[in-house]
């Protein structure tokens, strides 16, 4: 009962894990590996883009900060050169006093002053300068009066009153837009701060349109949002969204208060997850800042979500319908072979086997089908044999006779087969040791030739690395040949010049030579002259010694010029000389490098040889490991036969006891011939 049982639950075993079930399982491991990968592809490019989105936009905001507070940090430094012009301090300390003319002059030039800065600097609009002792002056038109003292009641006024150095960045001021006629919009910021040498003060404004444009030219998503935002709260986006996007939020206040001067974090805006990231501007209490959406940020992330997701659906469904048509194959075949092979198991040996696989399983029919055709064959053989062991049966009584008088002969014969194999074991033991010290000699020869094969190779190696040498120096002497001809054509161009120098003193001769003529004719008539050319005659002297140094300095320079001209000959000379050296040094590089390839060819040849050397000591050592081996075998062999020798002796008489029993099995020999063609003619062939 419990062999029952374990049988039954082996055969429930093998029903479920059939190939067909472990392809599957193979299939779908594969499949989940796959999906697995996707996923793994997906989080590492999700993570990457979303860092290197986010390191490049800060890098930008930075980069922009830096260069917005290199705009305000000239309009400083326009402040503080305005403040201490000489123009300007005296006119609004009001040192020409009535002076009308001087006072016209000063404003003129202060007014020319303004207007150039307000051209030359991209990031001024408009330059104010109020006071209350003169008349304000300022780029635009006539300021309205009383506006200094006005501007001194606001807070800010008190608050420069109280710091005399102080300055202020200003997003927007009700009073100063209404006094001079502008609006909030017109400037992103205003600059603020006394003027020391004189009680007024100095307003400069930011041209909106550079800060326009300077935002607008950053390279920023459509959906986001981009602005900077002054200290004291006003926004200037670029989308001029007129409710404030960031100066009542807790992140801009708490980036505000940070000491970092650029940052960046996520943050809850419109009910949806943001990127918030700043730049600080300089010592100006203003911020650039920018919010983007998470999505946004997701969004080439999310692209290659769906691109991996449809490669693995893709994959998954190749690999399922691959799967399925693999084990429909595979389970049919194997289904065909069983239902054949079980026609066959009930005795019907004529089953043919049918596929159209052209695989390993259509090796598998064919070997099968085979081995029913053999098993056909052999039962035939074993029918016709039946009848003819029927027959030999009888014969045997008769044999036994016969094989008595032989059992005796081979027992004589072994006693002298046991000699002769005895001798034969002690020459087995002789040839077994000649062949180990042959064996050891093999070895020798083996590792001799591997290490002359080594040394070839790094002969070849120095070779090649010794041709490569060569070719550099080619390549060298052929870039100093063209050196030497570039040489030899500077100096016959230097020799050209020096013919014009010659060309050029010859001329300064002649000159000379007309003034010397020149001076001779003057001395003659300040001679004639008498008193009144005595001055004329020191001239004429002063222009004969100055015609006197050009000849000197010109036989001077003509034998400067024939030795510039004699060192060039010569030079040429040692240049043609050093160029014929280097062809022939060029050739001799050619020869050498022509000599390493032909030694480089040798050297391969050798080690073609010496391989095929190695290769068959190795065969040979495998030769002779077999070789041994069977000596070995065959000694020992010898050895058992002569044990045995002497046991078939003593069999041999054992044997003769048992032919009498041979009589017996040869009437049981002719029952089992009976019984076995009768169990053959159960089979259909």
């Amino acid at each position: 009962m419990k062999t029952d049982k374990v049988k039954s639950r082996l055969s429930m075993f093998e029903k479920i894990f059939t190939i067909k079930v472990k392809l599957t399982i193979s299939f779908l491991i594969a499949i989940a590996l796959i999906i697995i990968l996707g996923i793994a592809s997906y989080q590492k490019a999700a993570t990457a883009i979303r860092k290197n989105y986010m390191e490049s936009t800060c890098r930008t905001l930075n980069m922009t900060g830096e260069y917005i507070a290199f705009g305000l940090g000239s309009i400083q430094d326009t402040a503080t050169q305005l403040i201490n012009d000489d123009n300007i301090v005296n006119y609004f300390s009001n040192t020409y006093g009535s002076d009308t003319l001087k006072v016209g002059n000063a404003k003129q030039a202060v007014k020319k002053l303004l207007s150039a800065k307000t051209v030359t600097d991209d990031f001024i609009e408009n330059i104010y300068l109020l006071s209350d002792k003169t008349e304000s002056i300022s780029s635009k038109k006539i300021i309205d009066k009383g506006l200094y003292l006005g501007f001194l009641e606001t807070p800010m006024g008190k608050q420069l009153q109280q710091n005399k150095m102080g300055v202020v960045w200003s997003g927007a001021d009700a009073y100063l837009d209404e006094k001079l006629n502008t609006k909030a919009s017109d400037y992103p910021m205003r600059f603020i701060r006394n003027m020391t040498a004189a009680n007024g003060i100095l307003l400069i404004d930011v041209n909106a349109k550079t800060v326009a444009s300077i935002l607008e030219n950053i390279k920023f998503e459509k959906s986001g949002i981009l602005g900077i935002v002054t200290g004291d709260g006003k926004e200037i986006t670029v989308k001029n969204d007129k409710e404030a996007v960031f100066a009542d939020k807790t992140f801009y206040k708490e980036a505000m208060k940070a000491d970092a001067i650029s940052g960046s974090q996520y943050v809850d805006y419109n009910k949806g997850k943001y990127l918030f990231m700043f730049a600080k501007i300089g010592d100006s209490g203003a911020m650039v800042c920018a919010l983007v959406s998470n999505g946004t940020i997701s969004k080439q992330a999310d692209d290659i979500r769906l691109f991996t997701l449809i490669i693995v659906i893709i994959a998954c469904i190749i690999a399922v319908l691959t799967g399925l048509m693999i084990i429909r194959g595979i389970d049919k075949t194997i289904k065909d072979i069983i239902s054949v092979l079980k026609k066959a198991s009930s005795g019907d040996l004529t089953v043919v086997f049918h596929s159209k696989r052209k695989d390993e399983f259509k090796i598998l029919i064919n070997e099968i089908q085979n081995t029913f055709t053999n098993m056909k064959d052999i039962i035939f053989g074993v029918t016709s044999l039946s009848n003819g062991v029927l027959t030999s049966s009888k014969r045997v009584s008769e044999t036994t006779k016969s094989f008595q008088r032989s059992t005796e002969n081979i027992s004589f014969a072994m006693s002298e087969v046991e000699q002769g194999v005895m001798q034969q074991a002690k020459d087995a033991e002789g040839c077994l040791s000649e062949m180990d010290n042959l064996s050891q000699k093999i070895i020798l020869i083996s590792d001799n030739t591997k290490e002359i094969s080594r040394i070839a190779e790094q002969t070849k190696i120095s070779i090649f690395e010794g041709t490569q040498c060569t070719e550099k120096l080619n390549d060298q002497t052929t870039a100093t040949i063209q050196i030497t001809t570039d040489i030899i054509k500077k100096v016959e161009q230097q020799a050209q010049k020096s013919l014009s120098i010659r060309q050029i003193s010859n001329v300064i001769s002649d000159i000379a030579n007309q003034i010397n003529l020149l001076s001779l004719n003057a001395s003659i008539e300040s001679a004639r002259a008498g008193e009144f050319g005595k001055g004329f005659a020191v001239i004429a002297n002063e222009i004969r010694n100055l015609a006197d140094q050009s000849k000197r300095s010109v036989n001077d320079i003509k034998e400067i010029i024939n030795n510039i001209q004699e060192e060039a000959d010569n030079t040429m000379k040692i240049v043609h000389r050093a160029g014929d050296v280097l062809l022939l040094q060029e050739n001799a590089v050619v020869e050498t490098t022509q000599s390493y390839h032909h030694i480089n060819l040798k050297v391969e040849q050798l080690v073609i040889y010496l391989k095929y050397i190695t290769d068959t000591i190795e065969n040979i050592e495998g030769s002779r490991v077999s070789t041994l081996g069977a000596i070995e075998s065959i000694s020992a062999v010898l050895e058992e036969i002569a044990a045995s020798s002497n046991t078939v002796n003593q069999a041999s008489k054992e044997q003769l006891i048992s032919v009498e029993f041979l009589g017996e099995s040869s009437e049981d020999l002719s029952d089992n011939a009976n019984k076995l063609l009768q169990a053959v003619q159960k089979f259909t062939v």
